[in-house]
């Protein structure tokens, strides 16, 4: 009896296995994941290294909370990282749940973008993840590296020819500012073909190269070379987006102040090239009253923007 008792007991064993053989792999991969250190490799050279409200830096890969989250993404974009894996920690079981709807939300990821470096920003980004909790992240960038060249040596040679130290902070930007919208004119046709859901063809004024080399411009283009130039000289920025529009929002005099030079280059209809300073380095309740629309915001992502 006890033989076929014996038997019996094994083939139970045997049938939970079976059944319960991806709980036991699962619980095996959490702790295998738990215990693998995690680190990023050293950072490219156009790391912000700045801390912000909505998102900052860290060294905690084994993410315990939806804020660690945000962070985490923050810290491998501005780093420069092109591909990193990263894992939830076994306290956090909303972990897999959260992470999918961060995922998901383009304009959330857009946000953390703005925070970085335009050189280091993705022009698309790529998640991989498992029931072990561990996530893949994966890079796409915005700029080539024969881009940042070109983008770095115009900027290098402007700040050569224009810029000296007995110029303040505002007296620099302006300089810039005046400079690009003198060089370059907003590039309508592209923003019309956008707007109608065409197809866009190859072309760069989405980018800094495009109002500093090709003289021709989107927003983002206009914003990219202003942030590129504001970290060059040492100033605290980042980009402000809705889904229409991105400007610029510069830390200084101790303020934050909005930059827009989308909208000091205005489109006529005689096609005069004006240079203007109605949205130069102005509060939010100065751009408000001049834009209440085009310039709205998600608060909870710009907590710094006081209104």
């Amino acid at each position: 009896m006890r033989k076929y008792f014996g038997t019996f007991f094994v083939f139970i064993l045997l049938l939970l296995c079976f059944y319960y053989r991806e709980d036991a792999a699962k619980f095996v991969m959490q702790k295998i994941n738990q215990n693998t250190k995690v680190s990023l490799p050293d950072s490219n050279n156009y790391d912000n290294n700045i801390d912000f409200q909505f998102v900052k830096k860290t060294d905690d890969f084994h993410i315990k909370s939806y804020q660690g989250f945000l962070d985490a993404i923050y810290t491998i974009l501005t780093n420069g990282t092109q591909e990193f894996t990263f894992y939830c920690d076994e306290s956090y079981t909303e972990c897999l749940n959260d992470f999918s709807k961060i995922s998901g939300d383009q304009v959330l990821l857009s946000t953390i973008n703005n925070m970085v470096s335009p050189y280091n920003s993705y022009q698309k980004i790529y998640f991989k993840t498992n029931s072990f909790g561990t996530i893949n992240m994966s890079i796409d960038k915005l700029y080539s590296d024969e881009e940042i060249q070109m983008t770095e040596e115009k900027i290098n040679t402007f700040i050569s020819d224009n810029i000296n130290d007995n110029m303040n902070a505002e007296d620099k930007i302006r300089a810039f500012h005046d400079y690009v919208i003198n060089n370059s004119v907003y590039d309508k046709e592209r923003a019309n073909i956008i707007e109608g859901g065409g197809d866009v063809e190859a072309s760069r004024s989405h980018k800094a190269v495009g109002p500093l080399i090709d003289g021709i411009s989107l927003c983002s283009g206009y914003s990219d070379a202003m942030k590129i130039f504001l970290d060059k000289i040492g100033m605290t920025s980042y980009k402000v987006s809705n889904t229409n529009h991105i400007w610029n929002l510069v830390y200084i005099n101790n303020s934050w102040l909005h930059l827009d030079m989308t909208w000091d280059d205005p489109v006529t209809n005689t096609g005069e090239n004006l240079l203007l300073h109605k949205f130069f380095l102005i509060d939010t309740n100065t751009l408000f009253e001049l834009d209440p629309n085009g310039h709205n915001y998600n608060p909870e992502y710009y907590p710094e923007i006081s209104h």
